[in-house]
């Protein structure tokens, strides 16, 4: 008995700390109009995926980051990297934005759930599509990103073929 009351206190004390120490990028930041308003390293990269300067991404990760879309399966690595994916994802998308709905950090590990929407240049229709996002921080920078979303809905919503490819640079 005196075991499982202990097990209680600790349990209670837990889920109490969790909820003093939620990080500032974490869900329970304000919230409005149903969407959370990410704060931190979130919002820096929500911010810089909206935005037009490739470097302003660039400059959130380290130096030998990873980044992997896995809808289009490309790696980019390092800052320059990134800036590169970032500036060919806008050559090929207009208006890019990226609006968090619901996030949360453990330790150095951060889950973003958002909705990722454009233009693709030629295409009939622009898209809105859900997106989830797994990062892993050091020292306070992006070391790997993993983006997942479906391909074949942004095609369909876009009004493009599901065999659809880029036009060549």
């Amino acid at each position: 008995m005196k075991n499982s009351v202990v097990k209680r206190v600790l349990a209670v004390l837990a889920v109490a700390a969790i909820s003093v120490a939620v990080p500032s990028g974490s869900a329970s930041a304000g919230q409005r109009n149903g969407e959370r308003r990410p704060t931190g390293i979130v919002a820096a990269w929500a911010s810089a995926w909206s935005g037009t300067d490739p470097q302003a991404l660039a400059r959130l990760f380290t130096a030998d980051a990873t980044y992997t879309d896995f809808a289009v399966n490309v790696v980019s690595t390092g800052q320059e990297g990134v800036a590169s994916w970032k500036q060919r994802t806008d050559l090929l998308i207009a208006d890019v934005h990226v609006v968090v709905k619901e996030s949360f950090r453990s330790g150095d590990h951060v889950a973003i759930e958002t909705v990722y929407s454009g233009h693709i240049h030629g295409a009939p229709t622009p898209f809105a599509v859900p997106t989830t996002t797994i990062l892993e921080l050091r020292h306070g920078l992006i070391a790997v990103d993993k983006d997942y979303y479906s391909l074949a809905t942004v095609l369909a919503q876009s009004g493009l073929p599901a065999d659809w490819t880029p036009p060549a640079a």
